[in-house]
């Protein structure tokens, strides 16, 4: 109990060194001699097991192969985009935008783990592309046309929802490529089930040789579609076509004894359910005779060193689990600092180690899509920014061109020349080229040329002075700050008093901020009684810019006295 007991409050390492060396041990020690005495009667079978679950391994590998391309091709057939670049028939910029949009789809495909993919094929009569991913295109002209005069194209007519696989020379969407592997499927609409384009992929028939590297028989391996050969490890010793015979009539799956050339062999075959592709073993009896004899002299041998083998195995295993384990333990810790999970790899092969990927890739794409909210809300405010802008009341220009109009009438050229010398000053700083951030140069010189008109209107009785520290002039800022703060100072403050009185603008930098100061010797008014954010829509505006730009703790104060005059305070940031 006690060995048990402290086993149970081991670390996973050592449970699993533990697990491996008895799970070894024990058959060693007991089943090997015992089947020992049989090996001679049960090798063939033995042997034919093996290879038969080699072959089940193969199938499942070529499953998960196809299931990746069906992902693939239903991701295509179900995209929204691609079904509006197939069904618009117009040369448009919605044609393009819908085009571009279809390539980046393909791209997000074959460019993320999926080398064996040569090129992807999406087109109709009027239109469509060829997205290469390896290699270069074979392809000139019309695709389409060259595409339709194929049979495939009409077996993809025929075949309503799911997908082919081709193996033909006559169709090459690649250069260099003498014998493609294509999938194929027509893409529908999904409401009429008509057909409003076609898919083909081309794959490199390479792939088979990195699924079966791992698969470790004394022969060759090959697959076949139909009379056609898709891989062959080996150079093969008869036609395709007498290895189908063999095979055929048979079932599914099974184990054939077939003489080749004079030489016995065992021949192991399984039909895969998704493709009927036939994947064959061909195994010379004499290497299982071989291996037979070998093992008889060094069995003992083989035991001490299946032994060590296991120890070193699980020694081995164990690190590579918890390898994965500390790793993810390092990943969550990252993710609970909220630090960027970059540069730690898992292993792709490994259960623990696709979890860590995926909680890797969920956790990143959770990050990048709080980057884009951010970035949604930033643009909002920006959006809300300009549409503050635009509500500024132009009742100032309609006021100025009527002042010019009486001048007009009394004929005094040189007043109404400055006074529109004035206004285009005014106006080409208000533009600013369709730019929204300015200088405080130009800030002070649309509130001078603002003052030079006011002024021929209220024959010169408005007095002004800038106070602006030099150094600030070529600060950036929001433009139409100060104007529109003097205007209401013309119009609330002097206005009343026949324009008499006098404005100061004073410009400093404090605190890492721009500090102005707007001061007029108007009537003023009682702060207390009335609400100058509800009344006067200029001020309001401004202050909500500020804020808006800068931040809460920038915008505008007001302080002002009854028939002493007012000032308003202005904090802007630097920031922009």
């Amino acid at each position: 109990m006690d060995i048990f007991h402290g086993i149970k409050g081991s670390p996973i390492k050592k449970k699993i060194i533990l697990l491996a060396l008895f799970s070894t041990l024990i058959p060693l020690l007991v089943v090997g001699p015992i089947t020992f005495a049989f090996l001679n009667k049960s090798v063939e079978n033995k042997v034919s097991t093996t290879v038969t679950n080699l072959l089940t391994i193969v199938n499942w590998n070529i499953n998960t192969f196809v299931a990746e391309i069906e992902d693939i091709s239903n991701i295509v057939f179900l995209s929204n985009d691609i079904h509006r670049y197939l069904t618009h028939n117009k040369k448009d910029p919605k044609h393009y935008m819908y085009e571009t949009s279809s390539r980046n789809t393909l791209s997000n495909i074959t460019v993320v783990n999926k080398p064996y993919i040569h090129s992807i094929y999406i087109g109709n009569e009027n239109h469509g592309f060829l997205k290469v991913n390896q290699g270069n295109s074979n392809m000139n002209g019309n695709v389409f046309s060259q595409i339709e005069d194929t049979t495939l194209y009409h077996q993809l007519l025929d075949s309503p929802w799911k997908g082919q696989w081709f193996n033909s020379s006559k169709l090459r969407l690649n250069a260099g490529n003498d014998e493609p592997f294509l999938f194929g499927r027509m893409i529908r609409n999904l409401g009429t089930k008509d057909p409003i384009g076609v898919l083909l992929i081309s794959i490199d028939p390479m792939i088979f040789e990195n699924m079966f590297k791992e698969v470790n028989i004394q022969g060759n391996i090959l697959v076949l579609n139909g009379d056609k050969i898709l891989y062959s490890r080996n150079k093969m010793e008869m036609s395709p076509i007498q290895l189908t015979e063999i095979i055929d009539g048979s079932k599914d799956n099974g184990t054939v004894i077939n003489y080749i050339d004079g030489k016995k062999n065992i021949i192991n075959y399984h039909t895969n359910e998704n493709t009927d592709w036939k994947i064959v073993s061909i195994v010379p009896f004499e290497n299982v005779v071989q291996d037979i004899n070998q093992i008889r002299l060094i069995t003992i041998t083989l035991l001490v060193i299946a032994f060590i083998i296991s120890v070193v195995f699980a020694i081995y295993l164990s690190s590579r689990i918890t390898r994965e384990l500390g790793l993810l333990r390092l990943v969550t810790g990252q993710m609970e600092r909220r630090e960027i999970v970059s540069g730690i790899h898992f292993n792709k092969e490994d259960e623990i180690g696709k979890i860590g990927n995926r909680f890797v890739e969920l956790y990143n794409r959770n990050n990048d899509l709080t980057l884009r909210l951010y970035e949604a809300k930033v643009k909002e405010k920006e959006a809300e920014l300009l549409a503050l802008q635009s509500h500024i009341n132009p009742h100032f220009l309609y006021n100025t061109l009527n002042a010019m109009f009486w001048m007009a009438e009394k004929s005094k050229a040189k007043p109404i020349a400055k006074m529109a010398i004035s206004l285009s000053k005014i106006f080409k700083l208000t533009l600013n080229d369709g730019n929204p951030i300015t200088t405080v140069k130009n800030e002070i010189e649309q509130v001078k040329s603002y003052l030079d008109i006011q002024n021929i209107r209220f024959d010169h009785n408005i007095f002004y002075h800038f106070q602006v520290d030099p150094n600030i002039l070529e600060e950036k800022l929001i433009k139409l700050l100060l104007q529109p703060i003097v205007e209401n100072a013309v119009y609330h403050g002097l206005e009343p008093k026949n324009g008499r009185g006098t404005i100061t603008i004073v410009g400093s930098m404090q605190n890492d901020c721009l500090l102005f100061k707007i001061i007029d010797t108007g009537k003023g008014f009682n702060t207390s009684e009335i609400d100058i954010y509800s009344k006067g829509y200029a001020l309001k505006n401004i202050n909500e810019r500020l804020k808006l730009h800068y931040g809460d703790e920038f915008g505008l104060d007001i302080n002002s006295k009854i028939d002493e005059g007012t000032t308003v305070i202005l904090k802007v940031g630097l920031k922009h």
